[in-house]
């Protein structure tokens, strides 16, 4: 009989667990895939915060730059003759009853606001000082308004109390025009009673759409021949017609007269349009493009002023004006660019004449035929932009940008002046 033998079994043992070796390389592991997530996360938001602050201020310049253009290709229009046919020598084929002295634009009513009548002026630039091509201005985060001698030629009190106020360093443009909306006029009748008063007879449907665009107290009278700038004292309308009232009141200092002559057929009732476009800074101190609009209502001894924003983002404009070929006072422009400058660069030879020679500011102004614009616009908000080092060149003048992260860039463009061009 064989002896019982005890066999001894090894049994496998059982891991309960990862050594430390393990954890440390998994945690290792773990750690390098979560910064390459978050790294991949944070490049893809700044280049998509890069891309949408580019294309927000590109379509701002767009923006800005279609507001611009559909104004300043329309300076100029004073009924279907443009302002240089009626103003050249003497400027005697535009009146204005606003004038106490129709011959002197300096004769204006003393109220606030007034340069806003100075229909001699269908186009003026003001130009920023230290802004002129070559020189350099520093954008800041929070751009600063500007006071009347911040400009060449001074602001206006018009221009200076505008609200908002206009941004240093950037220039301004004002426009004063007669509406491409009108209305046919169908009568025109000084009073033989009372000669201080006349009446413009307009059909009504064209002026229900010429009333739409605004408070319809400025207006204009023109036909091929001349033209009349006044204030409403009364508007009746009626069914198939409407009755436009002047007197001398409100703002009229003088009255039609015999000279005031339209051909029935050809004579159009305008809107006359007094447009201010600026840079001024927003309640949240953005900056923006404004257009600042003077009006007033009919019979109104005063002119109100309404500053609306277009477009966001826009913290600079530079202008710069091309003249006509010709500029010599006594000789009629040939609607061909000549000379391109800065605002107080734009003037005219004298002609040893006074009865031109006293015209000069207006004649040089309306022998403009292009505007220039350089445009700097930027995000609201930050866009882990690159800080940039270079100034950026806006019409010859260098634009230096501050460190404060937003996306900026300079847009360009020439504006023609369509009813310049003709030379008529």
């Amino acid at each position: 009989m064989k002896p019982n033998r005890l066999r001894m079994t090894a049994r496998p043992s059982r891991q309960r667990g990862l050594s430390l070796i393990e954890l440390m390389v998994a945690l290792l592991l773990s750690g390098l895939l979560v910064l390459g997530l978050v790294q991949i996360f944070s490049a893809s938001r700044a280049s998509y915060s890069l891309a949408q602050g580019a294309a927000r201020v590109q379509e701002s310049a767009r923006f800005a730059f279609d507001s611009l253009q559909r104004d300043i290709r329309h300076a100029g229009q004073f009924g279907c003759s443009s302002d240089q046919a009626h103003f050249q020598f003497g400027g005697r084929a535009v009146r204005e009853l606003f004038l106490r002295d129709r011959q002197d634009y300096g004769t204006v009513p003393d109220v606030a606001n007034n340069d806003a009548l100075r229909f001699d002026f269908s186009l003026r630039g003001y130009e920023a000082n230290g802004s002129a091509p070559n020189q350099a201005v520093a954008l800041s985060t929070i751009p600063v308004a500007g006071a009347a001698g911040d400009w060449s030629p001074a602001l206006p009190a018009s221009l200076a109390g505008l609200d908002p106020l206009p941004v240093r360093g950037s220039d301004i443009l004002a426009l004063r025009v007669l509406s491409p909306e009108s209305a046919e006029v169908l009568d025109f009748d000084v009073s033989s009673a009372d000669p201080t008063r006349a009446t413009v007879s307009v059909r009504s449907g064209q002026w229900a759409v010429l009333a739409a665009g605004g408070a319809s107290g400025l207006l204009g009278i023109a036909d091929c021949r001349s033209a009349v700038v006044f204030q409403a004292e009364s508007v009746g309308v009626g069914s198939g017609s409407t009755l436009i009232n002047t007197a001398v009141t409100g703002l009229n200092q003088s009255a039609f007269d015999g000279a005031d002559v339209f051909g029935i057929g050809q004579a159009r009732l305008h809107r006359a349009e007094s447009y201010v476009f600026y840079v001024g800074l927003k309640s949240d101190d953005q900056p923006a493009l404004f257009r600042a609009r003077f009006d007033a209502q009919p019979g109104a001894p005063s002119i109100s002023v309404r500053s609306e924003e277009l477009v966001e983002g826009v913290e600079n404009l530079q202008l710069m004006y091309g003249q006509d070929i010709e500029r010599r006072a006594a000789r009629p422009p040939l609607g061909r660019l000549g000379t391109v400058t800065t605002a107080t660069g734009v003037n005219l030879t004298a002609s040893g004449r006074p009865e031109i020679d006293k015209w000069l500011p207006q004649l040089a102004w309306q022998r403009v035929n292009k505007v220039q614009i350089g445009m700097a616009v930027r995000s609201n908000d930050q866009t882990s932009t690159p800080t940039r080092t270079a100034a950026m060149s806006a019409q010859g003048t260098l634009l230096a940008p501050p460190n404060d992260g937003r996306y900026r860039s300079v847009y360009e463009t020439n504006i023609a002046v369509r009813n310049r061009l003709t030379g008529n």
